[in-house]
């Protein structure tokens, strides 16, 4: 029993004593979002278009990409309180295009299904140090499909 008791008062004193330092931003100049994001519906077919910011801080290497995710749900399945982030939410995929794109076809459209599209600019910079990462990304825009 003793021993079961110091191993408790170990553990909690071991993980108490950890520091985690939570990373609040990455150094240096924000990405901008794109704007003007829109979608058509055409058969199958989503077809994705926005506009790119007009200017990129001075460390981003152009051309720049876009990332975009996919999430899913059923119309049946949605929560009223929830409607994207119940259990039956999918990731219905991520696409990295390259090259400065403005538009994107997403071609397994249902119209069963609620779609979420959430768009970031992705941009490549040069760094100095290895401790720090080479790519950045702008705050998403969100699209949703019902």
């Amino acid at each position: 029993m003793k021993a079961r008791i110091f191993i408790v008062l170990s553990l909690l004193f071991l993980f108490s004593a950890c520091e985690y330092d939570i990373v609040d931003s990455k150094p240096g100049e924000p990405i901008n979002t794109v704007s003007n994001l829109k979608h058509i519906i055409s058969g199958q077919q989503i077809t994705l278009t926005w506009d790119l910011p007009n200017s990129y801080p001075n460390d981003v290497i152009k051309p720049v990409s876009v990332f975009i995710r996919v999430t899913r749900t059923s119309k049946e399945k949605q929560s009223a309180e929830y409607p994207l982030y119940s259990p039956s939410a999918l990731n219905a995929g991520t696409f990295t295009i390259t090259n400065d794109p403005k538009s994107f076809i997403y071609d397994q459209y249902d119209p069963k299904y609620t779609y979420r599209f959430t768009v970031k600019i992705v941009g490549k910079v040069n760094v100095t140090s290895r401790n720090f990462s080479d790519t950045r990304y702008s705050s998403g825009a969100v699209i949703e499909i019902k």
